[in-house]
């Protein structure tokens, strides 16, 4: 299947919470993808932060192919390249630097930069991306700085990871500039390694009805 950002910016603007996936081992990220789509989350980043990481990105695509999957902590443009290779739907990263900026330009894959403030965001306007990452969330605003950042730059839309929580997602997502929120708290590394894949399919649950509480 082709993404496009328009499609990608679709289907977060549906689901309000993305899932980030960190594990190198590809048979669990399989069963956790499959798990967390089964729960009402068919779409997931799958992080660069470790060893495997590509792997795992590429058959996770291939065994998920109703899942969209995309990858994070992309750090430079040989990474993105390679994620754009694999198959990944979309590449997001933590920051933005103007060769990565000018590099995911120009390649077509539907992309987020992150931003930590004004600066940032003028970066990332000039590149044409107007739906970034806000991060490390809690500790740059949140909420407070989403909204701070709408007065100057009222057609960007934030998708807010670090920090966030299940508690705190349905109030997040009020502010009307939050696309959605991201974090690893419906899969986290232990519930992973102990395949405990009832206990992530609740939490799944749990973050789709905070994401879209009128399906509750």
């Amino acid at each position: 299947m082709i993404h496009t950002k328009q499609s990608i910016i679709a289907q977060l603007e549906q689901l309000r919470v993305l899932p980030i996936l960190v594990t190198d081992d590809v048979d669990q990220a399989i069963r956790c993808v499959t798990t967390l789509a089964e729960n009402g989350l068919p779409a997931v980043e799958i992080t660069l932060r470790t060893p495997n990481a590509m792997t795992v990105l590429r058959e996770v695509i291939k065994a998920c192919p109703n899942v969209v999957v995309g990858a994070g902590t992309v750090l430079t443009s040989a990474q993105l390249d390679a994620v754009k290779y694999a198959g990944a739907a979309f590449g997001i990263s933590p920051g933005i630097t103007p060769t990565l900026a000018r590099a995911a330009a120009e390649s077509g894959l539907p992309y987020f930069p992150g931003v930590g403030g004004a600066s940032d965001l003028m970066l990332a306007l000039e590149h044409g991306f107007d739906v970034v990452k806000l991060f490390p969330s809690d500790i740059v605003g949140g909420i407070k700085m989403a909204k701070a950042l709408g007065g100057p730059f009222p057609d960007v839309r934030f998708c807010l990871t670090g920090g966030v929580t299940v508690e705190a997602t349905p109030g997040l997502l009020r502010q009307n500039n939050i696309l959605c929120v991201g974090g690893s708290w419906m899969c986290p590394a232990s519930l992973i390694n102990a395949g405990d894949w009832e206990a992530i399919g609740t939490l799944a649950t749990q973050a789709m009805i905070a994401g879209r509480p009128q399906l509750a």
